[in-house]
């Protein structure tokens, strides 16, 4: 260059650097702007290939803790498919399995002389659960096991229905399974029939200050759907104490919850009731998860309760022999007295529990087991 050129064109530093700033600040905005459509297309493509894929109980297999029973027979419906049928003896520890690939949620039901439900999302690693492990677990992390565990006290036949599911999903498909728990038959000495004697029985309750426990039902849902996740805190009243109940405690137990905080129960002496307060989750309108739960309030009060006097009805005592009677619900029977009584001879006799009498000619020896009198007679 010889200076006659104009200074004018001769490079300038200054503007060569800010031509490479605007450059690579237009290809970071690119590159921000192509990941956030790749992030967009891989959760589009994960939802449509999910979707064609639903969820598919293979197996639904029960039978006691640690043998498995084969089906006895199958039950038809009209018009729909056979539902097997187990045959189990009574008071028989049940487990109940499911192999269901691609399910992350799953409903237990079971309907007949006990009943019950559960759910929650699944996790495989998790033992064989009874309901008590179920209701132990916090409403925050609530997990089911691919398991049931559950004693069958009553005889009859239940009805055992499992649903699975997988999120983001409308199909879902269920397995269903009869159990028949039949009735022991009674073992009968026909050659030694004892004689039998009608007793009148009548519990005296002193008066005393007892405790009971009452049961109310929580359920909440929570589905507002935003921009981004969305939560809300809920407070509900549950109980209200009765002008003769004393607040002693309360707890909750969830039957089922998803995108949920702790259950947190609380008494509030101004109002002389029970509440219960909690947090819900719902996601963004891309995503429309949900948060609920759903459980019961375990309220117990002290109640004061007044002298009285409960008749029970008439029993048929067998010499030697014993008979069960029922006593009523909330009966306290640590300090009652028994007042017995023969109709035919108008014999009385008063005792409390573990004691004996004679009552016209027959030893009676009465004490309680649960929520049921025992009167046992022998011979003098």
């Amino acid at each position: 260059m010889t200076e006659s050129e104009p200074t004018s064109l001769m490079p300038n530093p200054m503007r060569r650097r800010r031509r490479a700033g605007l450059r690579s600040l237009g290809i970071a905005s690119a590159a921000a702007f192509a990941g956030g459509v790749a992030v967009v297309g891989v959760q589009f493509g994960l939802g449509f290939v999910s979707a064609g894929y639903p969820p598919v109980v293979q197996s639904l297999s029960c039978g006691a803790a640690g043998e498995p029973a084969r089906p006895e027979l199958r039950l038809t419906e009209q018009g729909g498919p056979a539902t097997p049928v187990i045959l189990l003896p009574l008071d028989t520890m049940l487990e109940c399995r499911i192999d269901a690939p691609g399910a992350d949620y799953a409903i237990w039901r079971i309907a007949g002389p006990l009943s019950g439900m559960r759910s929650g999302p699944i996790d495989p690693t998790l033992p064989c659960q009874s309901p008590e492990d179920f209701a132990d677990q916090p409403p925050g992390n609530l997990r089911l096991s691919n398991c049931l565990r559950l004693r069958v006290s009553q005889a009859g036949v239940y009805l055992l229905t499992v649903q699975v599911m997988a999120r983001g999903q409308q199909a879902v498909d269920r397995a269903m399974l009869a159990i028949r728990i039949p009735t022991p038959a009674p073992s009968v000495d026909v050659d030694a029939t004892p004689p039998v004697t009608r007793i009148l029985a009548t519990l005296r309750l002193p008066a005393s200050s007892i405790e009971q426990m009452r049961e109310a039902d929580l359920s909440a849902s929570f589905s507002e759907h935003g921009l981004l996740p969305q939560s809300r805190g809920f407070v509900r009243t549950v109980y209200r104490l009765e002008p003769n109940e004393e607040f002693v405690s309360a707890s909750f137990r969830a039957r089922s919850a998803a995108n949920s905080s702790d259950v947190r129960v609380a008494y509030q002496p101004q109002s002389r009731s029970v509440t219960a307060s909690f947090t819900l989750r719902s996601g963004p309108v891309i995503d429309r998860w949900r948060g609920w739960v759903s459980g019961v309030v375990a309220v117990r009060v002290r109640r004061t309760e007044a002298p009285r006097e409960i008749a029970l009805p008439e029993a048929s005592l067998p010499v030697p022999g014993k008979v069960g009677l029922a006593l009523p619900e909330g009966a306290e029977t640590a300090d009652a007295h028994i007042l017995l009584r023969r109709p035919e001879t108008t014999s009385v006799a008063d005792l409390t529990a573990g004691q004996s009498t004679v009552l016209d000619g027959a030893r009676i020896t009465a004490r309680f087991e649960e929520a049921t009198l025992v009167l046992e007679a022998a011979r003098p």
